[in-house]
């Protein structure tokens, strides 16, 4: 067994782990990183989309595969239309392909970063509850470092209903025309029962190639494999043509609920999804880890210690764990109220409470938009 001693442990090659990396990097990080990794690659069948590209670093910005600057929500025989004529609150997308592709060029053959791919790892608790250091056992091996970011850890729910996105996408080439290939679905065919929520999400990159996406926001068990068939079906209905080829898949499960608690070892750091690092109420990630990844790498970089903000700010927070409680208690309602967002505030509005850079009047907006009476009973009523 050797012993070896690091500046920083990256357990996780993935989303969080690797943002983290590059921002470290880019903002002239010279200490000594290990990066460990169960599988023998990242997995890169993954999209991840933002509004507005100004929020997104100046270095990264290029990454972005498509934009659009308009987006509709449908139910029930109601269809609601957002359109924005800026790039500030335009809906944008890359791909984690190309994320990936980028990030490992600029970190290859760099002597400070050590990669660990297909090796497992183990947490170790510090036994002296005053160190600040981290240590992880590897075969044959145990590392120590000053600090240590970990995105396997397990997390601890409450009891009672909680809420899971399932989602299943098929990326689909079609004849010609088959789509508006300048808006986006992001809701389309909402419907619910009383313990999920469901919609299709298409993502048209251009007239004949898009994503058609299955989501289900759910309080029970659901089957991916099922949904890839119920997908399979939206896909070959016949409302995109009859030439349809499924090119690639893309799936996973997402929490949704703020009151995750991570399970904490030592002085190991939770990021990505048991981090709390995705907006419970939507599920979208990617521009919250851009940001904790930036204010972590430059308080570490320049004051070589943990920046203490959190990853999603506690406003947010707070108005996610009201609407998914309203959510909980009556699932069926839930169609209603993103229609009656879509219907009543603007797309402006719309995409600065996304993307966390909402005033206050646009806070005082969006909750003017939803039905009141499940929000008071909600806020009075305790979870059981």
């Amino acid at each position: 067994m050797t012993n070896d001693n690091v500046d920083i442990i990256i357990r996780g090659a993935g989303l969080s782990g690797i943002s983290l990396l590059l921002a470290l990097i880019e903002q002239g990080y010279s200490g000594s990183v290990l990066v460990v990794e169960k599988r023998a690659e990242p997995e890169t069948q993954k999209t991840w989309c933002f509004w507005g590209e100004e929020n997104l670093s100046s270095s990264l910005r290029h990454l972005i595969k498509r934009r659009w600057f308009s987006w509709s929500f449908s139910g029930d025989g109601q269809e609601y239309h957002h359109c924005t004529q800026s790039s500030e609150h335009a809906y944008c997308c890359l791909q984690a392909e190309d994320f990936y592709q980028y990030a490992f060029e600029k970190l290859k053959g760099l002597p400070t970063i050590e990669w660990l791919w297909n090796t497992d790892s183990e947490l170790i608790d510090t036994v002296d509850a005053n160190a600040n250091n981290v240590e992880l056992a590897l075969k044959g091996r145990r590392v120590s470092a000053s600090f240590g970011f970990d995105s396997a850890c397990g997390i601890s729910l409450p009891e009672g209903n909680t809420i899971n996105q399932y989602f299943v996408g098929a990326w689909v080439k079609t004849s010609p025309q088959s789509f508006n290939a300048k808006k986006v679905a992001l809701m389309s065919n909402m419907t619910a029962d009383e313990s999920c929520f469901e919609f299709t999400y298409i993502l048209p990159f251009n007239s004949d190639y898009a994503l058609i996406e299955l989501t289900r926001f759910s309080m029970r068990d659901e089957s991916l494999a099922d949904m890839q068939s119920a997908c399979e079906d939206i896909v070959n209905s016949g409302d995109y043509g009859n030439d349809v080829v499924i090119k690639k898949w893309e799936k996973g499960v997402l929490p949704m609920d703020t009151r995750i608690a991570p399970v904490k070892v030592g002085n190991w750091n939770c990021i990505g999804a048991r981090g709390s690092m995705i907006r419970a109420s939507s599920g979208y990630a990617f521009l919250t880890i851009q940001r904790w990844a930036q204010k972590t790498a430059q308080s570490l970089c320049s004051e070589n210690k943990l920046s203490l903000a959190k990853p999603i700010s506690p406003i947010y927070s707070a108005l996610d764990f009201l609407f998914l409680k309203v959510m909980r208690k009556n699932m069926a309602l839930s169609p209603t109220l993103f229609s009656s967002m879509a219907k009543n505030v603007n797309a402006v509005v719309f995409a600065r409470f996304m993307t966390e850079k909402a005033t206050f009047s646009d806070v005082l907006s969006i909750i003017k938009a939803m039905p009141i009476r499940p929000f008071v009973k909600a806020l009075f009523t305790p979870e059981h």
